[in-house]
């Protein structure tokens, strides 16, 4: 019975959404509940959105009295159309007016950013290892046990 009850739901959602004929609702609709369009529920259904589809069919949309069309029409212009291609960019200009600055401030964000990232990464260096990165590549210089440098004289 919960099930019929559901469809009959779901039926009444469909009548509501697409009215009370069936050609006029979606095919994976129509498969799902043209068994059920046969019973006395549906019918009833049905009947309640036929009423509300022949009232709705039967209303006429308002009409405006030309009297207001023209004075909503009196207040627009015309828009104008740019003689060439410097007035067509001279209507873009007040909307690159800030571009450098809002450049200048993206590239010191992103400048900004990079130092403290690029701050971060790194270690601190005693001067030992500090002394060794610089001479590392032009000498041979290691260090021992102890953690000092040893050179190699040869």
């Amino acid at each position: 019975m919960r099930k019929s009850t559901d469809r009959l739901e779901t039926l009444r959602r469909a009548a509501e959404a697409y009215g009370a004929d069936p050609a006029r609702w979606p095919a994976s609709s129509r498969e799902e509940l043209g068994d059920l369009l046969d019973t006395d529920e549906a019918a009833g259904i049905l009947a309640e959105e036929e009423f509300l589809d022949g009232f709705l069919n039967a209303a006429s949309a308002p009409r405006m009295s030309e009297d207001l069309t023209n004075r909503i029409m009196a207040g627009y212009e015309a828009p104008k159309t740019p003689a060439g291609v410097f007035d067509f960019l001279r209507t873009l200009a007040p909307g690159m007016r800030l571009l450098p600055a809002g450049a200048l401030a993206g590239f010191g964000a992103l400048g900004l950013a990079t130092g403290i990232m690029s701050a971060s990464a790194q270690e601190p260096l005693t001067p030992e290892y500090e002394a060794l990165a610089y001479v590392n590549d032009l000498s041979v210089a290691t260090l021992n046990e102890d953690g000092e440098l040893e050179w190699d004289a040869e």
